[in-house]
């Protein structure tokens, strides 16, 4: 007999859905499949159907986590129209991610230091995630003209880490504001230099 249409889907989104939140509570080394299992509802078949292994159960959900990251990063942009909006905004979405209950730090930081293994696609993932963002700040400052974007970026994306981790161990988001403060010192330092270049200009 046919399965009804869509509930494969389901299941996998279940799936990654409890394995997502066991593995961000709890850490992923200390949750197993039958944990999983035990928590999405769905037999041990149909989580085989879908994942292979617990390795690519880590893969999907950070891969996941990733995607709606972002997406909450380019959101949280849509209403600044200056440069320093759009970075500034970005540092607003983080105050937001630290402010829910659940907090735990970033699952990307926290995947990478468990899967310890760079050859782990988990812990690839986390990486070019983290690429990724630093390509964002560095994109917003190659458009504003500011000098050295790819340091710029590179700073901004050391703040938003250093905020997170001590967040982490606070629980509070007085890291958040700091970082936001030391952000404003670093576009103001880019968007000086960058008039006073331009003021220089024959």
């Amino acid at each position: 007999m046919a399965r009804p249409a869509g509930t494969v889907s389901i299941a996998r989104s279940r799936i990654l859905s409890c394995a997502s939140d066991l593995f961000y509570r709890k850490g992923i080394n200390h949750v197993g499949v039958n944990e999983i299992i035990e928590a999405s509802g769905v037999a041990r078949m149909t989580l085989y159907h879908h994942f292979k292994s617990k390795n690519d159960i880590i893969s999907a959900v950070l891969d996941m986590r990733r995607a709606r990251r972002l997406e909450g990063i380019q959101v949280s942009m849509q209403e600044a129209d200056t440069p320093r909006g759009r970075i500034l905004a970005i540092f607003d979405y983080l105050d937001r991610v630290i402010d829910d209950p659940g907090f735990r730090g970033c699952a990307f930081i926290n995947a990478a230091v468990e899967l310890a293994d760079p050859a782990h696609p988990g812990f690839e993932i986390s990486m070019r995630h983290k690429r990724r963002m630093i390509e964002e700040f560095e994109r917003i400052a190659a458009q504003a003209g500011w000098r050295a974007p790819d340091l710029f970026a590179l700073q901004c994306q050391l703040l938003w880490d250093g905020a997170v981790a001590a967040a982490q161990i606070g629980y509070d988001d007085a890291p958040v504001r700091a970082a936001r403060a030391a952000l404003e010192t670093l576009i103001d330092a880019a968007e000086s230099g960058a008039a006073r270049r331009a003021g220089e200009q024959p």
